[in-house]
C-alpha cells in the first residue's frame, strides 16, 4: 500500500468517526418560559439535550445576563444562570449554542409580562369552602383523550386502581354544580404527566413537572378550567409534590448529577415517621429513613440539598402559580423533604406573593 492509499484510509476513518460523533442540540429547556419583573432576579434553566454540555451558549438580550454556565456530571445537561434586570421587556430572545466559533443549534425563550390582576394570588383562608376533587374520578368530559398516545396505561374503568377517564373538561364543565354546592375553592389532585405503568390515576408519580397528563387535557386546558373558575368566584387550590417524581421521568435513565435522587445501595421506604423532622435527638438513621427514604418504589426521591434541584423545584412552582393565577398549594407529602429546604421554598414564594398561604 502506497502513501497516499494509506493516508486516504486514514482521512476515511476520520472522516467516518467524526460522522458518527453525535452533534449537540438542545431538546428541552427547564423553566419552558418565565417573566419579567420578578422580585428574585435570578433564573435558572435546565438545558437538555445529547451532548450539550460540550456547547458554550450565548444571549444577547438587554437586560438579560449570562452570568453563569454549569456542568454537571451527565454530558446532556447544562444549567444557565441568568440575571433578569428590572429594565428587562417582554418578549423572546435566542440562546445560542456554540462548538468554537460554529452555532450548533439554538433556542427561542420567552420572556412574559407579569399579570397585574389585583384578584390573583390572594390565598385561601378558614372561610374557604374547599372541595378535594380527584380529577380522574370526577367527571369525563373528552373520552377521546382517554387514551393518549406514548402514555404507558390504558383506562379500565373495571380496576379501583385503574384510570377511569376523568379529565379537566369534566371539572370545567360542572363549575356551576360546585358553585351551587356553595364550594369557593377546588383542591384538585395533581393533573400533571404520570407516565407510569400502573395506578397513575391519583397523579403523584409525576413524570414532567411542567406538562399537564394528556389524559387530562393540555396546559391551555388548564389555564382556562383556572380563567372560568375565578371568573365564578372559585379559587384554584394546586396539589403540588416536592418530595419525589415518578420513576418515569425522562431523567431517571440519566440524571444530571449523582446526587439527584437521595440514592441508596437497595431500595429503601421511609420510615413513614414525620416527627423525626422535629426531634431534636433524632437518631442519625431515623432521620434518613424519613427524608431520603423512598416513598414507594415507583417515586424516586428526591435530593432538595442538591442545588440544582432546589432551584427546579421552587422554580416549577414559581411558574404555575404565575401561569395559572393559582390561589394556593396544598404541598403532598411535606414533612419528608428536607425542612431547611422547605422554608427556603416558602420564602421564595412569598418573596413573589406576600398574601400567599400553602396546606
Amino acid at each position: 500500500m502506497n502513501r497516499l492509499h494509506i493516508f486516504t484510509f486514514i482521512l476515511a476513518i476520520g472522516l467516518s468517526l467524526q460522522l458518527q460523533a453525535k452533534k449537540a442540540e438542545v431538546n428541552r429547556i427547564d423553566p419552558p418560559n418565565w417573566w419579567v419583573g420578578m422580585n428574585y432576579p435570578n433564573l435558572q434553566l435546565m438545558v437538555y439535550g445529547e451532548n450539550i454540555a460540550s456547547t458554550q451558549p450565548n444571549i444577547d438580550y438587554p437586560g438579560v445576563a449570562l452570568k453563569e454556565v454549569v456542568r454537571l456530571e451527565s454530558p446532556n445537561y447544562l444549567f444557565l444562570n441568568l440575571e433578569i434586570s428590572k429594565d428587562a421587556k417582554a418578549g423572546n430572545f435566542e440562546i445560542q449554542f456554540k462548538e468554537g466559533k460554529k452555532i450548533v443549534d439554538s433556542y427561542t425563550y420567552l420572556l412574559n409580562e407579569r399579570s397585574n390582576n389585583p384578584e390573583l394570588f390572594k390565598g385561601f383562608d378558614n372561610s374557604d369552602v374547599i372541595y378535594l376533587l380527584m380529577p380522574d374520578r370526577f367527571a369525563n368530559g373528552d373520552p377521546e383523550n382517554d387514551e393518549a398516545e406514548g402514555m404507558l396505561e390504558k383506562p379500565n374503568r373495571k380496576d379501583p386502581l385503574g384510570r377511569h377517564g376523568g379529565d379537566i373538561k369534566g371539572i370545567t364543565d360542572h363549575l356551576d354544580y360546585l358553585e351551587e354546592l356553595g364550594v369557593t375553592a377546588l383542591w384538585i389532585n395533581p393533573l400533571l404527566e404520570n407516565n407510569m405503568p400502573q395506578q397513575s390515576y391519583h397523579g403523584y408519580a409525576i413524570t414532567d413537572y411542567y406538562k399537564v397528563d394528556p389524559r387530562y387535557g393540555s396546559n391551555e386546558d388548564y389555564k382556562k378550567l383556572a380563567e372560568e373558575a375565578h371568573e365564578k368566584g372559585l379559587k384554584i387550590i394546586m396539589d403540588m409534590v416536592a418530595n419525589h417524581c415518578g420513576t418515569g421521568y425522562y431523567w431517571n435513565d440519566d440524571l444530571p448529577a449523582n446526587d439527584w435522587y437521595n440514592q441508596w445501595p437497595e431500595f429503601t421506604r421511609s420510615n413513614y415517621r414525620g416527627i423525626v423532622q422535629s426531634d431534636p435527638n433524632v437518631a442519625g438513621y431515623d432521620f434518613d429513613k424519613m427524608v431520603k427514604g423512598w416513598f414507594d418504589p415507583s417515586m424516586a426521591d428526591l435530593n432538595q440539598h442538591n442545588p440544582y434541584v432546589a432551584e427546579f423545584i421552587i422554580q416549577n412552582t414559581i411558574c404555575w402559580i404565575e401561569y395559572l393565577g393559582l390561589d394556593g398549594i396544598r404541598q403532598d407529602t411535606y414533612p419528608y423533604a428536607y425542612k431547611d429546604f422547605m422554608a427556603e421554598w416558602m420564602q421564595r414564594i412569598l418573596k413573589e406573593y406576600p398574601n400567599y398561604n400553602v396546606v
